[in-house]
């Protein structure tokens, strides 16, 4: 008969390949991390020296216009039934 436990009639246990997870993962965090950079307004993207322009001229004012039709409530005689 032999000493020690059962485990040790185990054969060693394989290293597990963890990489192909950890590549994979970084790929897609640069991947994810570009899509989101590439869609920031440009404001914050470049700092642009601001535009100085001159206020525009103001608009001349329309005549107001009478109104040709009159919406007015309905008499509640009048209304429709509700179904």
């Amino acid at each position: 008969m032999m000493r020690g436990s059962l485990v040790d009639l185990d054969p060693p246990s394989a290293r597990e390949r963890r990489w192909p997870f950890y590549a994979v993962w970084m790929i897609g965090g640069v991947v994810v991390g570009a899509a989101l950079l590439s869609h920031l307004p440009p404001s914050i993207t470049h700092a642009a020296a601001p535009v100085v322009t001159e206020p525009p001229a103001a608009a001349p004012a329309t005549p107001q216009l009478p109104s040709r039709f009159r919406v007015a409530p309905l008499p509640l005689d009048r209304a429709p039934a509700r179904p």
